[in-house]
């Protein structure tokens, strides 16, 4: 009988892009780096297929439905959603949502949301990031210190993809999750080649690496492919978990309009 443990495999796409699954242990002091003009736009989606080993999983999608207002700041409207697929979820099924408000100026995650509906396991996250006072604020009224700048587990991802990765570097975000904040490193090893549903792509080989005790610390390796451009579009993500593997693949895609045009030389 297939075992899955509620809130890690199946929420797959935001969770294993940003790498922030479940990490306890301290944050690290680091200033997050400089991004450049953001990759990304209103418009964009990403199609996604997921395997769970040799099982045909379901699908995942990411898309920037617009841009709206929060708290004063205009933000990109981000959501994913993860859907099982008919077999899958005959055995568990996933029905999971994530939303991030990220403020197009700073590209600091406003607010974040998350509704999982996993099997008979259900749970909704709702938080406030007020960087100004540094506090994370959640529905249920605790508030927990943050550092300005942090990021959710959504919003982590666009935010590396903002980036001027060069390979051989290692650059730190701060991110929060489970009322905890903590360092993501992010190291970029080197460039391959990859051929996907969507297409064959140049890509950048990355690695999220949580700095403390986490999912991936101690129980398996994440591996991110990024288009080698200025538009680091997630390719391929690949997972070894004491579970089982994990593929997410890109399917399809369709280009947003960035509010600033990227430098693309």
């Amino acid at each position: 009988m297939m075992t899955i443990r509620p809130g890690k495999i199946p929420i797959l796409l935001p969770m294993l892009v940003a790498g922030l699954m479940l990490a306890s242990g301290p944050a690290q002091a680091a200033d997050p780096p400089v991004p450049a003009a953001a990759p990304f736009g209103p418009g964009e989606k990403l199609v996604f297929s997921i395997g769970y080993g040799v099982i045909s999983a379901g699908e995942a999608i990411l898309e920037i439905e617009g841009l709206t207002t929060y708290q004063g700041h205009t933000c990109y409207h981000i959501q994913s959603k993860a859907n099982s697929n008919r077999f899958f979820s005959s055995v568990y099924k996933v029905r999971d949502k994530i939303v991030s408000y990220i403020d197009v100026e700073t590209l600091y995650s406003r607010y974040f949301y998350k509704r999982l509906r996993e099997g008979d396991y259900k749970k909704t996250v709702e938080i406030s990031f007020d960087h100004e006072e540094e506090t994370a604020r959640y529905a249920n009224g605790h508030t927990y210190p943050i550092p300005s700048g942090v990021q959710d587990v959504l919003s982590a991802f666009y935010y590396v993809r903002s980036l001027d990765l060069e390979v051989g570097q290692e650059y730190f975000v701060p991110a929060h999750s489970s009322r905890k904040t903590y360092d993501l490193k992010v190291i970029v090893h080197g460039r391959e080649r990859v051929e996907v549903e969507a297409g064959t792509y140049d890509c950048l080989v990355v690695e999220p690496v949580i700095l403390g005790e986490g999912l991936f610390k101690h129980e398996g390796k994440l591996t991110l492919y990024l288009t080698d451009d200025a538009y680091k579009i997630p390719v391929m993500i690949k997972t070894k978990v004491p579970v089982g593997s994990i593929d997410v693949e890109l399917k399809e895609y369709r280009a947003g309009q960035p509010l600033v045009t990227p430098d693309t030389r």
